[in-house]
């Protein structure tokens, strides 16, 4: 399968709408897992058990690095002079990084980055198990990039700087080779294939920190020479990590009967988002770890339609919530999963108030990440104020913004535009109004650098005791006059 993916013509992009932050400066990171995945042994099954999503774990070990980052996935046939795009997918990386076991995002260097890796190695493990082909590759790619980050040079001794980037781009990791190597099974349990891993994880670092030391004083005499072999030591052990962890998974979550629980399948229909029609709704189950990411049935200019689907969940009552970006969130009441049943469940999801409105949980009842605090907002301390997730916007295109207060508001809103997922733009903040509907808003047109903007409001209590929502809204779907425009 994986031979064959490679021939196709057919090119599969991972496009994010801000730059990475690249470890291992990058491609890397793909050609640790490419390394990886030869070793995989054929008992594994891998290209079954993944399909042609197998592939997609190249792309995918990089999501550690797209925390608040739209990725649109586009898929290119050239054909002589011409190219004849697709997109296939959209989604955002934090539904693959933040959930209730993992409520925050990590540091990749040592010491914190040693916390990811019993969180992320479970939650992974239960995509296998409970999830389609898409959505489990996405969730062993946030894993691997924990992993292949820990093995990092650099990252062993917590080195930044400049000569943090030469450890980490003067490498060559199409030379890795992993002819022979038979991989590691991390423990026979989930208990154990995580200490195990911990222990695996330790030696790697400690094996590759050494290294690192040595490196230090080549790197500081710009002897790339002798860099080069050094940091293809390094990134071959931690290749050989990382088939260990992909081989652990796969036998793992291979011993599956059809008594494991039951199954949840739900269709779900949406108004269409008109800049993003491809972007999935999502399913979430209180009290737990499980979600999902709908697949994509159908899109149209007027609906989106998809389904989700969770298998192998334990018997009991559940309270769970759906999602998606422009729509009204619905919180199911109590359903009951029987062992060997399957649950069916139809969806049919509301347009946002105003319509087109791209804040998610724009006014804060899902709370599944955390209980202290709205899905898609975070606090921070630094400032004293709340910011909202990044939400994606179109260069030079106008959107209508507002928040509605609620009876004893007098907390600040703004709009910070970013060029980055993490870095803003040299245009300032600008206030927004308070309103009750779209013809309160004010207009503003996004700056030429700018990828996203965010929502910022001041004060440390939670949102949700002083605003009941925050729009931002294309303005081309109200056709409206009456709204100030702050950006002319």
């Amino acid at each position: 399968m994986l031979s064959y993916l490679r021939l196709m013509v057919v090119c599969t992009v991972l496009v994010v709408l801000a730059p990475r932050l690249f470890a291992w400066g990058g491609p890397p990171h793909q050609q640790i897992v490419d390394g990886a995945l030869t070793a995989i042994p054929a008992g594994d099954h891998i290209s079954l058990r993944l399909g042609e999503d197998t592939w997609h774990l190249r792309d995918t070990v990089e999501m550690g690095d797209w925390m608040n980052s739209l990725i649109v996935v586009q898929e290119n046939w050239h054909v002589t002079t011409e190219d004849y795009p697709q997109t296939q997918s959209e989604y955002f990386g934090n539904d693959y990084l933040l959930y209730p076991d993992a409520p925050h995002f990590f540091n990749h260097m040592m010491p914190q980055v040693h916390e990811t890796y019993g969180p992320y190695f479970l939650r992974a493990l239960q995509a296998l198990r409970t999830e389609d082909q898409p959505n489990a590759v996405r969730w062993i790619g946030s894993l691997l990039h924990f992993v292949t980050d820990s093995g990092s040079p650099p990252h062993t001794i917590s080195l930044s700087g400049p000569n943090h980037t030469k450890m980490e781009n003067w490498l060559d990791a199409s030379k890795i080779n992993l002819h022979g190597y038979v991989p590691q099974f991390l423990g026979s349990t989930d208990a154990l294939a995580v200490e195990g891993l911990r222990r695996r994880m330790d030696a790697l670092i400690a094996r590759n920190a050494k290294i690192a030391r040595d490196m230090v004083p080549y790197v500081e005499a710009n002897d790339r020479a002798r860099i080069e072999p050094m940091a293809l030591d390094c990134a071959e052990e931690t290749a050989r990590v990382t088939a260990d962890v992909i081989h652990t998974l796969l036998v793992l979550s291979a011993d599956q009967s059809r008594s494991d629980g039951g199954s949840i399948v739900a269709t779900v229909t949406a108004p269409a988002l008109v800049d993003h029609p491809l972007l999935p709704a999502k399913l979430v189950l209180f009290g737990t770890d499980f979600s999902t990411l709908s697949s994509l049935d159908d899109s149209s200019q007027k609906q989106y339609a998809g389904t989700l689907l969770l298998r192998n969940i334990p018997p009991g009552t559940y309270n769970a919530a759906v999602e998606r970006t422009g729509a009204k969130t619905i919180m199911l009441s109590p359903f009951t999963v029987r062992n060997g049943e399957q649950v069916h469940l139809t969806f049919n999801l509301q347009s946002s108030s105003p319509a087109g409105n791209l804040v998610q949980n724009p006014d804060y009842t899902l709370h599944w990440v955390s209980p202290s605090a709205p899905d898609h907002w975070r606090h921070e301390a630094q400032c004293h104020c709340w910011l909202s997730d990044n939400i994606p916007v179109l260069r030079g295109t106008e959107y209508s913004t507002y928040f509605v207060p609620g009876p004893r508001s007098d907390r600040e809103v703004t709009i910070q535009w970013m060029a980055k997922h993490s870095e803003r733009t040299a245009d300032p903040p600008l206030r927004i109004p308070a309103g009750q509907r779209i013809t309160d808003a004010v207009k503003l047109t996004t700056p030429p650098n700018a990828v996203y903007v965010r929502i910022a409001i001041s004060g440390d209590a939670s949102p949700q005791d002083s605003l009941r929502a925050v729009v931002v809204a294309p303005s081309s779907i109200f056709n409206s006059s009456s709204a100030p425009n702050l950006s002319k």
